[in-house]
């Protein structure tokens, strides 16, 4: 498994002028930071030819046979570029997600387009730099799939942090803003973001002013000459000056922007707008193309609470962030190892990944062992190491008290990871690998059940213990993950979490005791 997330940007001046239609022949600028909302790609390996695609956004699964032939128009047209460019034609299902609404105005498509150039390449053996991951990504949204969209989301996104764009026919420079933490903290205190319950079509609106750009309408040249002044003079006022003037030059920027297209602002916008400048705003705009997703204000901190009262009485929904610095980054690499970057909800949605694909009918199977060996009136002994062996005492606790029901007894549950003086017994006066198989020799009996907890399934005391089991004529079963190691071998059944990461692994580990304990527990209270 493969995680990568991409931050979405918020554009304080300059944009409009990232368009081809205008930056060839006037040459453009932004300035942009990104912040801690974020695009998620999960790619895990899977059996089979074709790729599976789900997006959690949009509601939708697709399973494409033959990625060649599938339709580049519809939601999912990104993820399919990608996967075409890098050569993925099979054995791989993505799993998307977005901590921010489609059409939001926050660059959301250059963040989807990163983060799966991030992830689709790391798959397929790519070191990409920052540079190569935002250039990559542009080319699959303008050339590829020919967007009429600008160029500053896809690097704003893959660089992260604060940072002033500039482009002409040469190319894209990302010029990072040399400017204390202390002076970005002052920045963001200034800031607020409203989610206007509207989303719009950014390309629609981009169309239309690319079109008036081209036909050289000169009062969408003039407007667009105009906020790119506004985008080096706040990169000025940043680098020294009052840091309030930025706000003015929001509304200044503002008023130039709304003449770029009749759609990008309407009646509603107009009130959002005027409600926060009327309670003591000094400016702010609709981010993106305009037409709607966020209202970006800045206000004096103190005035912020009449800010936020009114607008959220207009129905809005206020958004807390910050900015931050990482860009387009791997939270899990292919190792199943967890970077500094990881998420709660990059870690959440791996973890969503590798519940969907568990085998539910091995799971029932699993209950049913349980229950028969519970009404043959048999002993469960469960063992692990480490994690698994709070795991293993965990459910024999469970197995015992928690499936008590009707005044009925819970199960005969021995944990051998719990008599610490006898394991350490065996351990030392004989070895650690037998642990557990020498407190079985006492203790077991035809058809008990052993349950052998090994998040890699090479412990050797569990295995030793489980070849005796299945001697004795016990019923066994393993929980493990990655390709199951040896105790797949040694097990009747065994369940094998389909990860290569060890928190993942112990994560559904437990979660399955609770499973299957709720499972049992309604088989005896039908009883």
């Amino acid at each position: 498994m493969i995680i990568a997330k991409s931050p979405v940007r918020l554009s304080f001046g300059g944009g409009g002028t990232d368009l081809p239609a205008y930056y060839e022949a006037h040459g453009g600028a932004v300035l942009s930071v990104t912040i801690d909302k974020y695009f998620y790609s999960v790619l895990e390996e899977i059996p089979g030819p074709g790729v599976e695609i789900s997006s959690s956004d949009y509601q939708l699964h697709q399973r494409i046979a033959d990625l060649d032939k599938a339709n580049l128009k519809d939601a999912l047209r990104i993820p399919k570029a990608v996967l075409r460019h890098f050569g993925i034609k099979g054995g791989v299902m993505l799993s998307l997600k977005s901590d921010i609404p489609p059409g939001s105005g926050l660059g959301l498509s250059g963040a989807v387009a990163t983060s799966l150039v991030r992830c689709v390449g790391a798959y397929a053996g790519q070191e990409l730099d920052k540079a190569k991951v935002g250039e990559l990504a542009t080319h699959i949204e303008l050339t590829v799939l020919g967007r009429p969209i600008g160029m500053q989301d896809q690097y704003a996104s893959a660089h992260g942090g604060l940072n002033f764009l500039t482009f002409d026919t040469s190319g894209t420079r990302v010029e990072p803003i040399e400017v204390s933490r202390s002076r970005q903290q002052e920045l963001r205190r200034h800031l607020m973001l409203f989610h206007t319950g509207s989303s719009r079509d950014s390309a629609r609106i981009l169309e239309g002013q690319r079109q008036a750009t081209q036909e050289r309408d000169q009062s969408v040249l003039e407007a667009l000459h105009q906020v790119k002044r506004t985008a080096y003079r706040m990169r000025e006022i940043l680098e020294g000056g009052d840091i309030r003037e930025i706000g003015t030059l929001l509304h200044e920027s503002w008023q130039h922007k709304k003449r770029f297209a009749k759609s990008v602002s309407n009646p509603d916008i107009d009130l959002y707008y005027d409600t926060a400048m009327r309670n003591g705003a000094l400016g702010g705009k609709i981010t993106g193309a305009g037409g709607g997703g966020f209202l970006l204000v800045f206000c004096e901190p103190g005035n912020q609470p009449a800010v936020s009262e009114e607008l959220t009485a207009l129905g809005l929904q206020e958004l807390a962030f910050d900015f931050e610095y990482g860009g387009s980054q791997i939270t899990l690499d292919q190792a199943g190892r967890f970077k500094s970057t990881i998420t709660p909800e990059g870690y959440l949605l791996g973890m969503r990944a590798v519940v969907n694909r568990l085998d539910k009918a091995q799971i029932g199977r699993m209950a049913d062992t349980l229950h028969a060996a519970y009404m043959a009136d048999k002993q469960i002994f469960i063992m692990g190491n480490g994690g698994s062996a709070a795991t293993a005492s965990h459910f024999c606790s469970d197995l015992a008290k928690t499936v008590a029901v009707n005044g009925r007894r819970g199960f005969r549950a021995i944990p051998l990871t719990d008599n610490i003086p006898l394991m350490t017994a065996w351990g030392n006066d004989v070895g650690f690998e037998d642990i557990f198989s020498g407190q079985l020799r006492n203790l077991l009996n035809e058809g008990d059940v052993v349950i052998g907890i090994s998040g890699g399934g090479m412990s050797p005391n569990v295995i030793k213990a489980m070849e005796l089991a299945r001697e004795r004529g016990a019923h066994t079963i393993g929980l493990t993950g990655f390709s199951g190691g040896k105790l797949k071998d040694v097990a009747e059944e065994c369940f094998i979490v389909p990860s290569g990461n060890y928190q993942f692994i112990e994560d559904v580990h437990m979660m399955l005791v609770h499973l299957l304990t709720s499972l049992i527990r309604e088989q005896l209270a039908e009883v």
